[in-house]
């Protein structure tokens, strides 16, 4: 009946999902993914040309090439920045779009500059949600958990309540966690037996620590999907013995909300590749092969209103050629690691990029369950860390302390510090805050 109901109420309320979540899955059967996915990018080079003022002067001198004949037409077009997009966002907008078509958002500026996009409604990227939700066997119409960083207003609760009916969903927001509120979801949660649970990857969890610490049991989910920061595998493990259930890595931020995710075989992330174009290049914006980190550029495919094209996303990460055994015909990329923004640096130059340090402290955190690098205007870092009181880990902070070092070439004062939580910024629990420049 749940099912029933929620197909009418879609194809009635909502036509735009159900005829897009068809278009969709239609392509991705039809074998022509790469085919589509070429024939999309020349179809938004030349609308983004004809039609922002922005992209007219970006291209000016390169019309033969937006053509497009080939792959090398395409990467020879001039990647755009975060820059770019913060001098000139109203540049950026096609024509006069009517206010039914976009929705502005913005960034938090956690990592870097804030910025400013709009998103192309005509395209619902629900679709691309339920593709992900299916892989998992979960079907849209079942209950649903969140934890939110913040609180949303009644008046967008309440629509969101109707909006998905029949389909439950319950909400924890993580600015106001405590045991209390804890407790009251768990409830709430044990009585709906939601079969998905989604957050961010900080607060889902902070989350599972809660209950971890206080034995506190939530019914098994199907699938725990977390989004916003590089995972790391002592939380995956950690989020899979509170939840007991898998986690799924999706990657996909601001401007682009859905890039990439994990299927229940995790042997990468299936890029949307009918959706959004992703490259990896490197510092000269040359492409670089499958299976080395570089920058990623990604090309929206769907937006209009506001077209993205080799955009410098500011994360790395690599491309991956194998092929995975779900069947699933989309190409993969390794999970996301860090920011190329975000850098240690030293006085003599020396910048240590967050996706190393993603990988260091994936090997050697074993007890301490967060960790957080300041580094202050004298160059100088404070290691800041959270960990379980009954648990002694002088050795491993000293190896810590000993691998920073080594990586940064002993240029930098690094002083280690306990604390009971981490900094935030922006609502979020950046790896690296600086204060430098």
């Amino acid at each position: 009946m749940k099912k029933f109901l929620f197909d009418l109420k879609t194809k009635t309320l909502k036509p735009k999902i159900h005829r897009s979540h068809l278009r969709a899955e239609d392509e991705l059967k039809s074998g022509q993914i790469q085919i589509l996915n070429f024939e999309k990018r020349k179809r938004i080079i030349n609308h983004a040309f004809e039609n922002t003022a922005f992209y007219k002067s970006k291209y000016q001198g390169l019309e033969n090439q937006l053509h497009m004949s080939n792959e090398e037409d395409f990467q020879n077009l001039p990647p755009v920045t975060r820059d770019d997009l913060a001098q000139n966002f109203e540049k950026f907008i096609a024509g006069n779009p009517s206010k039914n078509t976009y929705r502005k958002v913005s960034s938090s500026g956690s990592t870097g500059r804030p910025i400013s996009v709009l998103h192309d409604t005509r395209f619902p990227y629900t679709v691309l949600q339920w593709r992900i939700l299916g892989w998992w066997n979960i079907k849209p119409y079942e209950n649903q958990a969140f934890i939110y960083r913040y609180k949303r207003p009644f008046i967008k609760r309440l629509g969101n309540t109707f909006l998905w009916w029949p389909t439950q969903r319950i909400f924890l927001t993580g600015s106001e966690m405590n045991l209390r509120n804890v407790k009251h979801f768990v409830n709430q949660f044990n009585s709906l037996k939601p079969t998905l649970l989604q957050g961010y990857v900080d607060v889902v969890y902070e989350f599972a620590l809660f209950l971890l610490d206080n034995n506190l049991k939530i019914h098994p989910p199907k699938m725990v999907w977390v989004t916003s920061a590089p995972l790391f595998e002592n939380q995956r493990k950690t989020m899979e013995a509170a939840f007991g259930a898998p986690v799924c890595d999706q990657y996909g931020n601001t401007e682009v909300f859905t890039i990439a995710a994990e299927c229940p075989q995790q042997h990468g992330l299936h890029i949307m590749h009918d959706a959004v174009h992703v490259e990896i290049v490197d510092e000269k914006n040359n492409p670089v092969p499958a299976g080395t980190t570089g920058k990623i550029l990604i090309t929206d495919l769907h937006n209009e209103v506001f077209p993205l094209i080799r955009y410098e996303i500011g994360d790395r990460g690599k491309l991956l050629d194998t092929v995975c055994s779900c069947g699933i015909p989309l190409p993969l990329m390794d999970n996301v690691r860090g920011r190329q923004s975000v850098v240690l640096k030293t006085p003599s130059g020396l910048t240590v990029r967050s996706e190393h340090l993603t990988i260091l402290f994936e090997k050697l955190l074993h007890t301490i369950r967060e960790v957080q690098l300041i580094q202050n205007k004298d160059y100088s870092v404070e290691l800041r860390y959270v960990f379980n009181s009954i648990e002694n880990v002088e050795d491993e902070v000293e190896t810590i302390l000993k691998e920073l070092r080594i990586k940064t070439r002993n240029e930098i004062a690094i002083t280690p510090n306990r604390v009971d939580e981490l900094q935030t910024k922006s609502n979020k629990k950046p790896l690296i805050i600086s204060e430098l420049p």
